[in-house]
């Protein structure tokens, strides 16, 4: 099965090295770079004309951005309807014409300066088109070209080359700018061929990447054309009926708001308050794109072959770190005394790539989200449905720009970073409440770096979606945490009440969804709780259970309570076996006969967390026992293994 191949469910098999994947990588790295110095050269040139000063850059941003609005249903209907590979070609091969317009335009600005500025405008849109279909063909075709445990990599260095070339885009905007001229008094053909010899070579070199991207199946071939409207209406009904897809959508929509709001308060700050020239400031913006580039891939790295949306509330306090601080080195510059200035243009630049990095955190498990969890026939319409909403918000935000700089405000961009940051600050607090497990998660994978060395075998074996009953041997009083690590879906687990309603961890539980059961409050107590279980493995949950009902005192797994039987007995769900080796002799063990007081033997601790294949439930719970003791054999066997491959000289 080739690179560009899918499996019948219209999952990728190929990795991050694959040839489709980088040529994907490739096209978009190009189409990011065209997008951005064409739209820079534009807002600089209307900048040049004093009438046009104050609107140029919210001008810009709102003509490539309507488009996304217009044609949200058609791209959609593009993506599902046509091979994705061929909706990016042809896209590419669009780009070549539109520009090639955008160069006839500047040609007319020898005439007449405002004609040209406008129908450069008018190619801004056009541009904006085009970006709007090859949205959602390009995002939709990294789960059909890589593997389901890549994407958030995959989505990482997607966002890491689009970051890239953006900042390059936007610098060598600023660079072609100062050496071409829109203007009548002094036309040249040589400050013509600049933007043009550009913009087309790039155009032409993105097309020429996309077709080493290799051919993919349609989605659906029998979606009928849409009626806009209709369409639209229908594509918003469809994510928002997925509340999970539609709560990533809000995020993404609050980042695209945020950035734009950046980008442009950045211009806005190398000229007015740090005195810096266009081309110094089109290096500023670069610090702001280093660290949304970083953020990316380390947020694909640290991801660790799942979706992970514990880095959302990370990033969202990077970000409100980094405004706020961008706030506090500029709001005493004085745009009259160059020292101050000077003195101000390093922490600032720090201050972007803190912001950036944050940002990175921020957006690239809410991409993979979506791609990950949206089903093959409608991930099209979901991510033109998510796209709609981001790029709606992309228009308030240059509406707010005018506003905020031009209006009663009167705001400066230092004020327009605080506010940011303390924008950030609530929706900050949303996630933390909605995504507690994740939020917990993170902060376990944080220490688990430090206190241990985790390595899960067979996290695909969790089911993607749909309810499923996870059964673990349980060796110490940390297994609840780490296996939280093992998936990026939450998990219910049923917990000792003693140890669930202690004093300071109550309200967490509880958020989390932890299912008390204590075995001394009776029979209807129990059966209680094991009904709460089996109902939301019902609703589609996951929930877990240590069916030794407490800490082993031996290392050994003991047997096993009949009671868990009862949760999925007669359900069409399935029981996930899992194995937590290597943590008998941890300091959360009773190994030695104490916990806690002891040494830890190694550090950090190595801890390997074995996962087996869905099984339909037994008629005997021995059975499950036998499946964990299983898992136990084979992860001794793998150790025993590994350690003799160390050994060999």
């Amino acid at each position: 099965m080739t690179a560009g191949q899918v499996e019948s469910s219209g999952r990728g098999t190929a990795g991050l090295r694959s040839r489709s994947f980088i040529a994907l990588l490739v096209t978009q790295g190009f189409g990011s770079l065209n997008d951005n110095i064409f739209r820079w050269f534009c807002v600089l040139q209307g900048m040049k004309i004093e009438s046009m000063k104050a609107s140029t850059m919210s001008l810009g941003l709102i003509c490539f951005t309507i488009p996304y609005l217009l044609l949200a249903s058609h791209s959609a209907y593009v993506s599902d309807r046509f091979s994705k590979q061929k909706t990016i070609v042809a896209c590419k091969f669009a780009e070549i014409v539109i520009m090639a317009i955008a160069v006839g335009a500047m040609a007319l600005g020898a005439v007449d300066e405002m004609l040209g500025i406008y129908l450069v405008f008018a190619a801004v849109f056009l541009m904006g088109s085009q970006s709007a279909m090859f949205g959602p063909a390009k995002f939709g075709s990294i789960p059909e070209i890589v593997r389901s445990e890549n994407i958030s990599s995959a989505n990482g260095l997607m966002q890491m080359v689009t970051t890239a070339a953006s900042a390059l885009g936007m610098f060598a905007g600023f660079v072609v700018s100062a050496m071409a001229d829109l203007s009548t008094s002094d036309p040249t053909l040589g400050g013509l061929m600049w933007p043009a010899a550009v913009l087309i070579s790039i155009a032409t070199l993105g097309m020429l990447a996309s077709l080493f991207i290799e051919p993919l199946t349609s989605a659906d071939p029998e979606l009928k054309p849409p009626n806009p409207l209709i369409e639209t209406v229908a594509n918003l009904r469809l994510l928002f009926d997925n509340r999970p897809l539609f709560r990533a959508a809000l995020g993404e929509a609050f980042f695209w708001f945020l950035a734009s709001l950046a980008t442009s308060a950045i211009t806005l700050m190398g000229v007015d308050v740090l005195g810096l020239s266009q081309i110094k400031t089109g290096m500023l913006a670069i610090a702001l794109v280093l660290g949304v580039g970083t953020g990316s891939v380390l947020a694909g790295m640290m991801s660790g072959g799942k979706v992970e949306l514990g880095l959302v509330p990370l990033g969202g306090a990077v970000v409100a770190l980094g405004a706020l601080a961008l706030f506090w080195f500029t709001a005493d510059v004085d745009p009259t005394d160059p020292a101050t200035q000077v003195a101000a243009v390093w922490p600032a630049a720090g201050s972007l790539v803190v912001l950036g990095l944050g940002a990175g955190f921020f957006i690239v498990p809410l991409v993979a989200f979506l791609q990950d969890r949206s089903q093959r026939k409608t991930r099209g319409r979901i991510l033109a449905a998510a796209n709609f909403i981001s790029f709606s918000m992309i228009i308030v935000s240059a509406v707010a720009f005018y506003a905020v700089t031009e209006g009663l405000l009167d705001w400066g961009a230092p004020t327009i970073f605080l506010a940011t940051g303390i924008g950030t600050i609530p929706i900050l607090i949303y996630v933390l409440w909605l995504l507690p497990q994740a939020s917990v998660r993170m902060v376990i994978w944080l220490l688990s770096r430090v206190v241990y060395r985790v390595k899960v075998f067979g996290r695909e074996n969790i089911p993607e979606q749909g309810g499923a009953l996870i059964v673990a041997n349980h060796i110490s009083y940390m297994d609840g945490f780490l296996l939280l690590t093992s998936s990026s879906r939450p998990i219910r687990f049923v917990a000792h009440a003693d140890h669930v309603n202690r004093f300071g961890i109550a309200g967490l539980t509880r958020l989390m969804g932890v299912i008390p059961i204590r075995s001394t409050d009776g029979p209807k107590a129990i059966v209680s709780s094991l009904r709460e279980a089996r109902a939301a493995v019902e609703d589609g949950e996951l929930v877990c259970i240590f069916p030794e009902g407490q800490v082993t005192r031996s290392g050994h797994v003991e047997q096993f309570h009949r009671g868990m039987m009862r949760i999925v007995d007669g359900l069409d769900a399935p029981i996930v076996p899992i194995y937590l080796d290597e943590l008998w002799g941890s300091i959360f063990s009773h190994e030695r006969g104490r916990v806690l007081w002891k040494m830890p033997r190694r550090w950090p601790y190595p801890v390997s967390i074995h996962v087996g294949e869905p099984q339909e439930c037994p008629e005997q719970v021995e059975e499950v026992r036998e499946w964990v003791l299983e898992l136990g054999r084979k992860a001794v066997e793998s150790r025993t293994a590994d350690n003799e491959k160390t050994d060999t000289p």
